[in-house]
């Protein structure tokens, strides 16, 4: 299943991804470049979030995930080689700490809209349990004799 196409980065980001993904000067995008970017991102996105999913991914996938695909896929095009002030940095910093969120249970993934729900299995977000508690470093702190 792919999470984004090249035509959803085209109708996100507008002529801006052929830009990107032209390598050779010839003002069109190169083959393949924009699938590389896309597959990066997606492999990418799907071990971020890996730990708090059970199951596979609804098809089609939420439009929040959908999001965060086509901002890591830009930077990608961006050849990972832009400055850290640079629009494209900024918004791959931003998707990646939501990723982070969602892998933690801080962010909630819709992971099902209801459409389909009859005839795929329910998938399920989930987080790690946090080990590193107020409680569990309270020993550790200053004065405190194990």
């Amino acid at each position: 299943m792919a999470i984004v196409t090249a035509d959803d980065l085209r109708k996100r980001f507008g002529p801006e991804i052929d830009r990107l993904a032209d390598r050779n000067g010839d003002v069109s995008a190169d083959a393949g470049v924009i699938d590389a970017a896309i597959a990066d991102a997606e492999a990418e996105v799907t071990a971020m979030i890996g730990p708090a999913i059970s199951g596979v991914l609804p098809d089609p996938a939420p439009d929040v995930l959908k999001q965060l695909t086509a901002v890591v896929a830009r930077y990608n095009l961006c050849r990972r080689d832009v400055e850290p002030d640079h629009p494209a940095y900024v918004a791959y910093k931003d998707a990646l700490r939501q990723l982070e969120g969602i892998a933690q249970g801080r962010i909630e993934l819709p992971l099902n809209d209801g459409t389909n729900a009859a005839d795929t299995p329910p998938v399920v977000a989930k987080a790690p349990k946090w080990w590193i508690t107020d409680e569990a470093l309270a020993p550790m702190m200053p004065g405190r004799v194990p």
